[in-house]
């Protein structure tokens, strides 16, 4: 009886412990003030409640336009939780789901009876949950950890249901995509874990059973994505004639922007020799896909073991032993899939983008994947006890976490006041500074453009630079600037337009994430100077 009382308890404790572990840990990284929070995480949210997609131009700069789903929740706790400690420990809860799926993944690849299991299983659950972008990331607004969770959900639901049967069941196969489509609809960069999956999908059985997985997949897949980003690409479609918008326009070629791929070449391998040992590379040179220094050595540390498992695959196959060690025969089909999706992921995670920050899932799965290795790789069971408490110790004390911007807890998440601004005011903003976040806590007759940005730029005849140039000229109320005080990148934008500032008008916005206080003047026009 007391043992069927503890098994039935066993998972839900769990989880309940990975929730308050993260929880914690996320109060412990204290208040996220990162960049893109400040650009266009409060923001985007607080446009889609409030209708300003063509309100406001471009106020977030190039992600105004990303779907604003995932920056829902955070809006939400702002708007109704004071405490930004409390805020901290929810956003986290997408983390602990995501270490749950990690503990029901790794309890199917070391199945009950195989000896040292709990040994196994602990040390890929610590080497799996400490990656740097991981904790990096935690309780932020970042929106890494949410679409993290949906595709470890789904991993852990074909992974359990292979190693228990051999093969995934059709509703199983389809619940997995359904979810990991979730995950790409939310944030595309997630793509590359939704191709890793459909693949992964046909990574062993007939060749009859490899297709009807692989295209069950691709349907749900493609059904996740509609459900959770059909709506936006939608809307952008009808506003802007590009489902992805301002994103893929070198294929679309909406006349709203330029015609030119949005994605940032400066990151990824720097030659083939780069490419093909990459993992090697970004651990000891960060810049080559982070702006922000930080060390890790999984991937680098699995690349390795990889090699020396396939060399010893090709070399017991010529010699008639290739199979697996017993820990991990009795899931060999779970240990090819995830397999499979790790290096399709990487693969076309390498391709597309090349920023580590996108690799949460992979900085989890990897702890498995190496623990595998080594035991594949190393016989005698002492020898691969010391060996992998001496990596993961090394693994987890050499990681070096970094940091998008943390400050102290102190009053409400954000601590804002605007100045006054007059009835249906128009603000010019300027110039790439990350300043939307301070635009709900303006009036919200008061109308924002951004004509010059890490997109758009005054001088463009796209039909969005067009439209700043139309609102900017045909308003006939008060006209004001806003920028970061200690610079003037403005003079040069407001010039173009015939428009000039007032230094003395200016006006601090208070704000406790700035270190730069940012500032509200009022602009006139140069025709009508001698009325000031």
């Amino acid at each position: 009886m007391r043992e069927s009382v503890v098994a039935r308890w066993r998972w839900p404790l769990a989880l309940a412990a990975c929730l308050a572990a993260a929880g914690f840990a996320s109060v412990a990284n204290r208040l996220d003030v990162n960049w893109d929070l400040k650009n266009y995480h409060f923001y985007n949210a607080y446009a889609f409640l409030n209708g300003r997609l063509g309100w406001d131009i471009a106020p977030a700069q190039l992600q105004t336009y990303h779907n604003p789903l995932l920056d829902l929740p955070f809006y939400y706790l702002v708007q109704e939780i004071p405490s930004p400690r409390v805020i901290a420990f929810v956003m986290a809860s997408t983390t602990g789901v995501a270490a749950f799926c990690l503990l029901r993944i790794l309890a199917a690849l070391f199945p009950r009876g195989i000896e040292d299991r709990a040994l196994w299983i602990g040390l890929a659950f610590i080497a799996g949950m400490t990656g740097s972008m991981g904790r990096a990331v935690l309780g932020s607004t970042m929106n890494e950890w949410p679409p993290a969770m949906l595709v470890m959900l789904s991993l852990a639901i074909l992974v359990t249901s292979t190693a228990t049967r051999g093969s995934p069941r059709a509703r199983e196969v389809a619940l997995a995509s359904l979810l990991a489509g979730f995950a790409v609809g939310l944030k595309l960069t997630y793509g590359v874990f939704g191709a890793g999956l459909a693949i992964s999908l046909a990574a062993f059985g007939t060749p009859r059973e490899r297709l009807r997985r692989a295209l069950l997949g691709g349907v749900f897949l493609f059904a996740g994505f509609l459900a959770t980003y059909g709506f936006w690409g939608a809307t952008l479609y009808r506003e802007f004639a590009n489902p992805f918008f301002p994103y893929f326009n070198e294929l679309f070629r909406s006349p709203w922007a330029e015609p030119v791929s949005q994605v940032d070449p400066n990151w990824g391998p720097r030659s083939v020799l780069q490419a093909i040992f990459f993992p090697l590379y970004f651990a000891r040179e960060y810049r080559l896909v982070s702006e922000v220094s930080f060390r890790d050595w999984r991937l680098a540390t699995l690349f390795v073991l990889a090699l020396l498992a396939l060399a010893r695959w090709l070399w017991g196959r010529r010699h008639g032993n290739a199979g697996a060690p017993r820990d991990l025969a009795a899931a060999g089909h779970a240990w090819r899939l995830l397999g499979v999706f790790t290096l399709a992921s990487y693969l076309a995670w390498l391709g597309l983008f090349g920023i580590y920050r996108y690799l949460v899932p992979l900085e989890m799965v990897s702890a498995p994947l190496i623990v595998g290795c080594v035991l594949y790789i190393v016989p005698g069971k002492n020898a691969r006890r010391a060996l992998l408490v001496i990596l993961v110790a090394l693994l987890v004390g050499t990681t070096r976490t970094p940091s998008w911007g943390r400050l102290d807890f102190r009053g409400a998440y954000f601590d804002v006041t605007v100045p006054d601004l007059a009835p249906r005011a128009l603000v010019i903003m300027g110039y790439a500074e990350p300043m939307a976040y301070a635009i709900p806590f303006a009036r919200p007759d008061a109308r924002f453009v951004y004509p010059w940005n890490n997109f758009l730029r005054y001088d463009q005849h796209n039909l969005l630079a067009k439209r700043v140039r139309e609102i900017i000229g045909g308003h006939r109320g008060p006209i004001y600037s806003m920028d970061i005080h200690n610079g003037d990148n403005l003079k040069e934008l407001l010039d173009q337009y015939g428009l000039e500032r007032d230094a003395r008008s200016c006006l601090p916005i208070r704000s406790h994430l700035e270190t730069s206080p940012m500032r509200l003047c009022r602009v006139y026009r140069k025709e009508d100077r001698h009325d000031r």
